[in-house]
């Protein structure tokens, strides 16, 4: 007989397998993109390329534009609205994670940095 938990674990671990398998493979880039978003977006920010950029270490916004636009098409991130980045000062997107996800995301950074429950 299974204890309640183990139950509830085997279902938690089923549920992610099969998130996981609805989820686009994130390449390493993709995958710092989307966690810098959320990270930013758990700070009431919603970030611009550039911001992006910055957070991850590159002076080049280019580094992040087509993993950034990559996840835009997976249906991962949306826009935001338009903002004054404050990297740049001029008039740019911002971004934030998408509805659809946005209760999974955690589950997703679990699953790709292999953390158990």
């Amino acid at each position: 007989m299974h204890s309640r938990m183990h139950l509830q674990h085997h279902i938690r671990q089923t549920s992610l397998l099969a998130f996981q398998d609805e989820l686009p493979h994130l390449g390493r880039r993709q995958y710092e993109v989307l966690k810098a978003i959320r990270d930013l977006n758990l700070h009431g920010i919603h970030p611009t390329d550039r911001e992006i950029a910055k957070l991850l270490g590159y002076a080049d916004p280019n580094k992040v534009r087509p993993r950034r636009h990559e996840l835009m098409e997976y249906g991962l991130i949306t826009e935001a609205g338009k903002k004054i980045c404050p990297v740049s000062g001029k008039l740019a997107i911002a971004w934030k994670i998408s509805s659809r996800i946005l209760e999974k995301i955690d589950l997703i950074i679990k699953m790709r940095e292999g953390v158990r429950e």
